[in-house]
């Protein structure tokens, strides 16, 4: 009788490194169209944004052009842009010191009209007003607590 022999390790046969190749030569073949495919769903969903982005932009030229249908509202534009006025208006040009047309807005200003006092100041500018006041002896007056003639205000 035959001995059998101690339990032998199979060794790297053939077909195993052509299937190994095989697979990788596979794996080689596919990275590239793979690659390939992402950066197209990657781009195809840059442009689905573009696209959504536009159609937004669409969407408000067309509500831009129904307001300048409107007669009412080219009236409006024509009066603020170009200072035109109906028939038996009078209009004011509200000119500064610099000769320049003034801007007007609807914000307030930050300065009062002539003889308009100016806000209180808070009480720790008082109180230091007082104390100097109290030291030198004399009335001291301070360039804050003048009023303010706006540029265009009348004289």
């Amino acid at each position: 009788m035959k001995a059998k022999a101690k339990f032998e390790r199979p060794s790297i046969n053939g077909r195993l490194v052509v299937l190994l190749s095989a697979f990788i030569i596979l794996i080689l073949m596919l990275a590239s169209p793979i690659r390939d495919l992402v950066a197209q769903r990657a781009r195809i969903a840059a442009l689905e944004i573009q696209v959504q982005q536009s159609q937004k932009q669409v969407e408000l030229l067309r509500e831009i052009q129904a307001k300048w249908n409107d007669p009412n509202f080219i009236a409006a534009q024509a009066r603020a842009r170009l200072h035109y006025v109906m028939p038996g208006e009078i209009v004011f040009s509200v000119i500064g010191l610099d000769g320049k047309p003034e801007v007007i807005t609807n914000a307030p200003s930050a300065t009062a009209w002539a003889g308009e006092p100016l806000p209180p100041q808070p009480w720790y500018k008082n109180l230091y007003d007082s104390w100097l006041e109290a030291d030198s002896g004399e009335e001291l007056v301070n360039e804050d607590q003048t009023t303010v003639i706006r540029p265009n205000a009348p004289k």
